[in-house]
């Protein structure tokens, strides 16, 4: 499981910027038509945080290095 703020501080990283809240958080990529909705819940399953940053283009290294300084 990964903490949410350390999921929103990478994908801040990406470029991704707050647009709004639902039941969801949508966060929309600057200059761009990519949009990200990241659940509400404290703690994000590494199954989705993984998909997620596929989809931003994040290169698999990166992800795992993610996931190791995320966990720890």
């Amino acid at each position: 499981m990964i903490r949410r703020d350390c999921f929103i501080n990478k994908i801040r990283e990406l470029k991704y910027s707050y647009k709004s809240q639902l039941r969801t958080q949508l966060w929309k990529k600057k200059g761009s038509t990519k949009r990200m909705f990241v659940p509400l819940a404290n703690l994000l399953e590494d199954d989705y945080v993984i998909g997620a940053l596929r989809q931003a283009d994040v290169l698999e290294p990166e992800i795992r290095s993610f996931l190791a300084s995320a966990k720890s």
